[in-house]
């Protein structure tokens, strides 16, 4: 792991977040990440050192073991994101294991806990809307590790999105009007063959339609638990309960217009032998925002003010850190993602929707 400081990042700054624009091949992209944005991964290996040891009883030698058992897998079948990979490592001037690392966080710590994120995805009644959103709760320091990323790779979907220095994927959408976010579920069960969540994540944001997303992630398989809220511009869309055993989606109920996801399992239709431990304060944000969107004609200021909620608080839809709490539980809202994939564009902003904080707007115009 190579130390902050040798090299200076260069990326434009939006309110302190790097801005990277990536094309080329799967060397370039990952390459010219590396590259524009040292300082910043090797901040987001130092927070994930300490997190893997606090979730994961994990010190970072044993992190990269642990993620390397994954790769003759995705060497085999995802060699394109091992190459990114191996040059965002050799962009940043560290080891292709440091970034496996950052790319397998989920797989690694978020088998022994969960983040508290809440996600909607919905659209208007006469159908020409769609959105997908969700906050990002997740611990303090990784605010010091985020960035924006505008990906084109040749033959692909544009991609925008925002994300982890050194990590491929993470929320966002793209020009064929596909969009993701994530919430994280808490259980052991994993497949070392299959894809680990960050990777299907920017998997997914290379498809150019729900469908393809979903046959790609049924093909593939998870390589952890974890809740997909994906949609595309056509209108459809569903929260997917993806497990090492298989997938669970879950649509909206007859006559509504939204699902819904936090951070347990609650489809019906989960693999047999699939077993998580959620917070309590999962269920209580689950019925919250099915509350907060009842019969409501969604747009992205309203999703903006369900996403502002703070019934509950500190443990609410917009999280702020709990007294005296420690490890991971020290989590509070770090972003709020509101992806209209019918005018191709997210709003973006950092920190406590509830505070009013500014908003960046992603779009393919730029």
């Amino acid at each position: 792991m190579g130390s902050v400081g040798e090299n200076q990042d260069s990326a434009p700054l939006w309110n302190g977040v790097p801005q990277l624009t990536l094309s080329g091949t799967a060397w370039e992209i990952g390459l010219s990440h590396g590259r524009q944005i040292p300082n910043r991964i090797k901040t987001c290996i130092a927070n994930y050192e300490r997190l893997f040891l606090e979730t994961a009883e994990a010190d970072w030698p044993e992190s990269v073991a642990r993620a390397k058992q994954y790769l003759p897998a995705l060497e085999q079948n995802e060699p394109e994101l091992v190459e990114e990979m191996k040059g965002i490592a050799a962009g940043a001037g560290v080891d292709l294991g440091d970034i496996l690392a950052l790319n397998l966080r989920s797989e690694i710590s978020l088998t022994n806990y969960s983040d508290g994120c809440t996600s909607i995805v919905t659209k208007t009644s006469s159908g020409d809307k769609t959105f997908v959103a969700q906050n990002w709760d997740w611990v303090g320091e990784a605010g010091l590790s985020t960035a924006f990323f505008d990906i084109q790779k040749p033959g692909l979907p544009r991609i925008r999105m925002l994300g982890e220095a050194g990590i491929v994927a993470k929320f966002g959408f793209n020009d064929a009007g596909v969009g993701i976010c994530m919430n994280a579920i808490r259980c052991g069960t994993v497949n070392r063959n299959a894809l680990p969540v960050h990777l299907a994540m920017r998997r997914v944001l290379e498809c150019r339609s729900f469908d393809e997303a979903y046959a790609l992630l049924s093909k593939r398989g998870v390589a952890s638990c974890v809740n997909f809220a994906i949609a595309d511009r056509s209108g459809k869309f569903a929260t997917i309960e993806c497990t090492p055993k298989g997938l669970a989606p879950i649509h909206p109920e007859s006559g509504a217009l939204a699902t819904f996801h936090t951070n347990h399992i609650w489809s019906p239709n989960v693999p047999d032998g699939i077993r998580d431990h959620p917070s309590k304060n999962s269920f209580s944000r689950l019925d919250r925002i099915r509350e907060l969107s009842a019969g409501e004609e969604p747009s992205v200021a309203k999703i903006r003010k369900w996403l502002s909620d703070e019934q509950g608080t500190p443990v609410s839809i917009c999280r702020s850190t709990p007294p005296g709490a420690k490890g991971i539980e020290r989590m509070e809202t770090l972003a709020t993602v509101i992806i209209d994939l019918h005018n191709s564009k997210a709003e973006v902003s950092l920190g406590r929707p509830s505070l009013s904080p500014p908003v960046l707007t992603l779009s393919m115009d730029a």
